[in-house]
């Protein structure tokens, strides 16, 4: 059975082979507490649903495992210790897919593979009471690689250059292995080399920077915890380049600078910026506000590259725990596509980036007042949870979900609504909720929109950014999105997960029977009549209350076709009036 941690390897790999695979993955439990719902493994494999895969430990040896069927290629996955993603475990960076990034586990099967298997500690990166290593060196400025490959010989495992291979099958010129070790023996210190090639007669590394040197030409590492990353820089991640302690190139310097003074608070914890440049790291890197003026700023060396970020109102996600505000969901051009992250491209010339907070602009603009909107949703066509209905946003203290709000349907119509006193900034991000979203998990506990209408195939139809009510939000799902003016609002009641009310494209009040098809339309929009309705004029509104479009209707007009190609994308009222009476309808442009 091939040893999964003595060839572990990165390769990026564009389809998956339909040869399946024998793969047994087994978890030591022996270090945790295990849940009532038992163990999980969820991952790419599975469509990381946290209760659909679990493990078993049938001997009761404190090790679960589950033997899946698995196509050639690269597999990202994480044990759970229950049932839900509350409970996933945190994997150390020895063993994520990437080093300052991605944190999950990965596997990589290759089409010769007929069987494979990964055994580790539960939060660790190998077996229960040994240590694990991430050998990594950069080889990108060595006039040649050796046929042979790269290695790394040391104390750890006897000095033998040709029996610890890296790979680089991404071609991004850096070599690297996951190595389990057993350390004792080695008296808390690793002493070892890179060699290019596979013999001491090749190249090897002779160190002389007495930063990471023994003093006879080998790398040094203490061992300091059970799970280790070599660096060459610890800020940036970066790895060691060949036959010197630091990475081969220098890292650029970035300063960032973030206006505060639009914030109603500052949290007592600070303000910090995390991203993929460390981690995603809220509490790692503190911005400071030396003279006072609510500009926080701080000067990083991050590596040559396309990173995301957000500032953080605090030293938490979503105004988690004590004196914490919020973190940024950026809407605008600075975002990066389809997230609500800030975007930048690092090269090689130093950079100063300041922005106002949640704001793509440099400078910032004094906020709208404070002022109540009333957020409305319209429940017909759900089954309304026993815990109710809740809304959740950036404009709530805590932000989204611990800082859901209820809303009521007093005149029992379906329609649920709260009226919230908002201030800040003028965009508002937010969704609704079937059922309360503060504990439990989305999707068994409480459901919350995601923005997306699906077909009987569940293919995907339209979703709200395509309908114009709202934005991606990073996590394959959608928020909604308005701009306040600082004035009281009544916002349109919507129905449940769609931009538009739950029946918009048929009237059938008060004795008028109009369609209006397609909804959403696009370049063009038809109204049909039933021939005995007493309709005599309609109008078209926009979402402001302008009047767009005005027809009379001719007695006996049973259809119009209207062009509405130069109409802007959004919201649209049609006005239907008769002799004695009159209804409305809302539409959608997309």
């Amino acid at each position: 059975m091939k040893n999964f941690f003595l060839s572990l390897f990165f390769l990026s790999i564009s389809s998956l082979l339909v040869a399946q695979i024998a793969v047994t993955l087994q978890v030591d439990m022996s270090n945790e507490t295990v849940s009532a719902d038992g163990v999980h493994v969820a991952g790419s494999f599975q469509s990381w649903d946290p209760a659909a895969t679990p493990m078993t430990d049938d001997d009761m040896d404190n090790v679960y495992e589950v033997v899946l069927d698995l196509a050639a290629g690269m597999h990202e996955f994480k044990f759970i210790n229950g049932a839900g993603w509350d409970y996933a475990e945190d994997v150390p960076p020895t063993c994520q897919v990437e080093v300052l990034g991605n944190d999950n586990r990965f596997l990589i099967l290759s089409e010769t593979d007929t069987e494979a298997s990964v055994h580790v500690c539960f939060e660790s990166c190998a077996a229960c009471g040994m240590s694990a290593v991430r050998f990594r060196v950069d080889m990108n400025l060595e006039s040649a690689v050796s046929p042979n490959g790269v290695h790394v010989a040391g104390n750890f495992q006897g000095w033998d250059p040709a029996t610890t291979s890296l790979t680089d099958d991404n071609d991004d010129g850096i070599w690297e292995a996951i190595v389990p070790l057993d350390t004792a023996g080695l008296e808390g210190v690793l002493n070892f080399k890179f060699v290019n090639g596979n013999a001491w007669t090749n190249p090897n590394e002779n160190i002389t920077d007495e930063a990471c040197s023994d003093g006879f030409g080998n790398r040094v590492l203490t061992i300091s915890d059970q799970n280790m990353v070599l660096f060459g820089d610890v800020a940036t991640g970066g790895a060691p380049c060949y036959n010197a302690c630091g990475t081969c190139s220098t890292p650029t310097e970035v300063t960032f600078r973030v206006d505060m003074t639009t914030q109603e608070t500052v949290s007592v914890n600070g303000v910090h910026v995390a991203g993929s440049f460390q981690g995603w790291s809220a509490n790692a890197t503190p911005l400071n506000d030396d003279d006072g003026d609510g500009i926080w700023e701080v000067t990083l060396g991050i590596a040559a590259s396309d990173i995301q970020f957000k500032f953080i109102n605090g030293n938490d996600w979503s105004g988690n725990g004590d004196g914490n505000v919020d973190n940024e969901l950026i809407v605008g051009d600075c975002a990066a596509e389809g997230s609500d992250n800030r975007a930048l491209t690092v090269g090689e010339e130093a950079i100063v980036y300041e922005v106002c907070y949640n704001s793509c602009e440099s400078g910032c603009v004094e906020n709208p007042d404070p002022a109540d909107v009333t957020f409305r949703v319209e429940m017909t066509e759900e089954e309304v949870s026993a815990s109710g209905v809740w809304v959740i946003g950036n404009f709530t203290s805590p932000n989204w979900q611990m800082g859901a709000l209820q809303m009521t349907d007093d005149d029992v119509n379906g329609v649920y609504e709260i009226t919230v006193n908002v201030s800040g900034g003028t965009t508002i991000l937010y969704k609704f909720v079937n059922g309360d979203p503060s504990t439990g998990d989305n999707g068994v506990d409480y459901t919350e929109e995601s923005g997306i209408q699906l077909d009987v195939d569940n293919n995907e139809i339209t979703n709200f950014e395509v309908d114009g009510c709202g934005l991606a939000n990073g996590f394959g799902a959608y928020n909604r999105i308005h701009e306040r003016d600082g004035t009281p609002e009544i916002l349109e009641a919507v129905c449940f997960n769609k931009c538009s009310t739950c029946v918009v494209s048929v009237i059938e009040q008060t004795g008028l029977v109009v369609a209006a098809y397609p909804n959403p339309f696009n370049e063009t929009l038809t109204v049909q009549f039933d021939s005995q309705n007493e309709v005599n004029l309609i109008r078209v509104l926009d979402v402001s209350g302008r009047e767009v479009k005005s027809l009379q209707i001719n007695a006996g007009t049973q259809q119009l076709e209207l062009n509405t190609s130069s109409w802007r994308s959004g919201m649209y009222t049609l006005d239907i009036r008769g002799e004695r009476m009159s209804s409305s309808v809302l539409l959608i442009k997309q």
